[in-house]
């Protein structure tokens, strides 16, 4: 009886990481896919394929797009929405996001860590900001201000296997230098990963333990930009929300003051 209860136990989890294969397929490059992709990327056959995603749709992890296609379902948004330690960290720096974007007219944006790369977790902008900004929601760490500013304080070995700095940043000496301006200065400084006439200013969120957990970024508009102008009001809106997570570092107290933009 034991044996073949390990044998299901086995069966079970082959089932979810095939399953979870499945779904790592999806991404922001990869919003939607056909199950030709999928297969090409797990090494999963059709039926098996085929016979999943039928079964992820009836759940809702899955919904079916146009001509064949498949993508993320909203019930996976709902979950991920409700994960304790994403929605602490949404609700305690909304007010501090909605305070920035009132003080600046400028699009504001939380960003959080999953392994190698930022992800998008919030973002307040109107219509007439900055030409209604709509970032990548997810990005390499080394790819953007966001990025930027959690990884200047995370451990060496993380910056060494950090991926894409090749790209950005001409190699691993360069991107220390950069993360070493970003320690000192306070906030990371880069173009939009949208749009090349834009460019963001972040700054890191510290909880409790003294652990980046987030950064909180700004963009400005193409106009004649002055990055330190602005990055007083972020740093402290980063300073608020991390004071908000009980982390206890130095910063004055006070609340954001409207700034004029680019001054």
């Amino acid at each position: 009886m034991e044996s073949g209860n390990l044998l299901e136990g086995d069966h079970k989890r082959s089932v979810l990481g095939r399953a979870f294969d499945i779904l790592d397929c999806f991404g922001a490059e990869t919003p939607e896919q056909t199950i030709a992709g999928v297969c090409g990327q797990t090494g999963l056959p059709p039926a098996t394929v085929h016979r999943m995603l039928a079964h992820l749709v009836e759940w809702g992890a899955v919904e079916r797009a146009s001509r064949g296609r498949y993508r993320l379902g909203r019930r996976l948004w709902r979950l991920g929405w409700g994960v304790p330690e994403v929605r602490r960290l949404r609700d305690v720096a909304r007010p501090f996001l909605v305070d920035l974007y009132s003080a600046t007219g400028a699009p504001v944006a939380l960003w959080s860590r999953d392994c190698d790369h930022a992800i998008l977790s919030d973002l307040i902008s109107g219509h007439k900001a900055s030409g209604a900004w709509q970032p990548e929601r997810r990005v390499p760490l080394a790819q953007g201000a966001g990025g930027l500013a959690m990884l200047a304080y995370l451990p060496l070995d993380d910056v060494a296997g950090e991926p894409g700095r090749q790209r950005d940043d001409g190699g691993d000496f360069v991107l220390r230098q950069r993360l070493g301006d970003v320690r000192r200065l306070g906030y990371a400084v880069s173009r939009s990963n949208v749009r090349a006439d834009g460019m963001l200013v972040a700054a890191p969120i510290f909880d409790e333990d003294g652990q980046v957990r987030a950064a909180v970024s700004i963009r400005l508009s193409p106009e004649p930009m002055n990055p330190a102008a602005l990055a007083r009001v972020v740093l402290e809106a980063a300073l608020l929300t991390s004071r908000g997570l009980g982390h206890r570092g130095p910063g004055r107290r006070g609340g954001l003051h409207p700034v004029r933009r680019y001054a």
